[in-house]
């Protein structure tokens, strides 16, 4: 594991143009190595937590009892070095849990919470934790709650797309164009797709869409407006190079199914699903993007 940590450490950095840098110290913030270092850390506040689960809220009947005698439920949710703690009781009970947190990483990590980012909110008003927003909202005369894509996330993307669609890209073909635009729409639905979803796809698919029909009338302005739609208006009629504006509004959402230790990776597809069904074969709109890309690393 040292030396697979060491690796990382060390491997470099491919720059966007094709250039390489050397890392001698440190590793850039994101980076691959970044999850697994915080993993390995923050393994305390997991075993910390999982002790108290198993002690005092495991089985059902004693989280019942914890109810009876007005005492806080709560379970640790960790994702790298963002968490967010979900507690049923009370916000004194909450508040004073941040607290034994802070303890807890400043004694046996020598860490800080940042006052910044550590939140003690209600569901009601609901929080964003990996880009989704889960929030309890009333409809249909019942209490549900939803988990959908943040204002920050949907943000991020438009800009994105914002700035591939942008004067600066003119110069490109239209298939060059939907081969930047394509993967940032399919991996961003992708990604939000475990959750109530639709209706942002459907708003990002029409916002990437006006930004195309937008692009090609600055870079044919001899085109008239009867002629743009006559040629593209239509959901799937901006394409070229035999690809198509991908459309996030056909994404299938769903809700996360929980699996435990059933989630299938290389090393236990034997015993989840022999014929590896979980697996989806996955390719891309263009055979020359994968040869391009080889190319780049190469």
């Amino acid at each position: 594991m040292l030396r697979l940590v060491r690796a990382f450490l060390r491997a470099g950095i491919v720059e966007q143009h094709g250039g390489f840098a050397a890392s001698l110290t440190g590793t850039p913030q994101g980076r691959v190595a970044s999850p697994l270092l915080a993993n390995i850390y923050l393994s305390v506040l997991d075993e910390y937590f999982a002790t108290i689960q198993q002690r005092d809220m495991t089985p059902a009947w004693r989280r019942q009892h914890r109810r009876r005698r007005r005492l806080p439920n709560y379970r640790l949710v960790r994702f790298a070095d963002d968490f967010v703690v979900l507690v049923h009781g009370k916000r004194s009970d909450a508040e004073a849990l941040r607290n034994e947190i802070s303890e807890l990483l400043a004694r046996e990590l020598k860490m800080t919470l940042s006052a910044e980012k550590t939140l003690v909110t209600h569901i009601d008003d609901g929080f964003v934790f990996l880009g989704f927003r889960t929030q309890r909202l009333r409809g249909d005369g019942r209490r549900v709650v939803l988990t959908i894509p943040s204002k920050q996330a949907l943000a991020g993307v438009m800009h994105k797309i914002k700035q591939a669609t942008g004067t600066s890209t003119v110069s490109l073909g239209l298939g060059q164009l939907l081969r930047l635009i394509n993967p940032i729409l399919r991996g961003w639905a992708a990604y939000f797709r475990y959750g109530a979803s639709k209706k942002t796809f459907a708003y990002v698919g029409w916002y990437a869409w006006w930004r195309v029909i937008y692009w090609i009338r600055r870079k044919h302005p001899h085109l008239t407006w009867k002629q743009i739609r006559w040629r593209y208006y239509g959901v799937d009629r901006i394409a070229a190079d035999g690809m198509t504006l991908y459309n996030p509004a056909k994404m299938r959402v769903g809700r996360y199914r929980y699996r435990g230790t059933k989630i299938a990776t290389p090393f236990n597809i034997d015993e989840v699903d022999p014929a590896g069904a979980r697996f989806r074969r996955t390719s891309h709109d263009d055979v020359a993007f994968l040869g391009q890309v080889s190319e780049l690393v190469g």
